[in-house]
């Protein structure tokens, strides 16, 4: 019998008063542990130092061209590589744009915005899988 996919974040408190924690599909699972793994710095995970990827000690770095690009996206793959085993086939996109953000009625402001994808399969089910998901840069945020 498979292991069931908790969805997070966990809940400990429902966990401590013995109620079921809810659970996710595994697509959904695999989703959620790389949105983790995108957004760890690394070293953060004080049980694993390579979890995460290096964007977060290159978010303020000003000079964003192409080999920018390409080491955050060795990076997000060295980490999902090994930290999702349940994805085969990798394929791992990074783009840059701006994008023009309404502050308030009068107030525009353009921010940096990181599109990041990845394409794989999933080993278990041999479907594919697909996660998208956009950040902003300087400083990081997801909305």
């Amino acid at each position: 019998m498979p292991q069931p996919n908790y969805a997070l974040p966990l809940r400990f408190d429902e966990i401590l008063r013995r109620k079921p924690h809810p659970t996710c599909s595994l697509p959904q699972s695999i989703a959620q542990n790389l949105f983790l793994i995108i957004t760890t710095h690394l070293s953060e995970s004080r049980f694993d130092e390579t979890f995460g990827c290096r964007l977060w000690e290159e978010d303020f770095n000003h000079q964003l061209s192409s080999r920018w690009r390409e080491d955050i996206r060795q990076s997000i793959e060295t980490s999902v590589t090994q930290h999702e085993k349940r994805l085969g086939q990798l394929r791992i996109q990074v783009d840059i744009g701006d994008q023009e953000l309404q502050i308030t009625k009068n107030n525009r402001r353009i921010k940096r915005r990181l599109l990041i994808r990845i394409d794989g399969v999933i080993r278990r089910t041999n479907e594919r899988f697909t996660f998208q998901r956009s950040l902003y840069l300087a400083p990081i945020s997801t909305e």
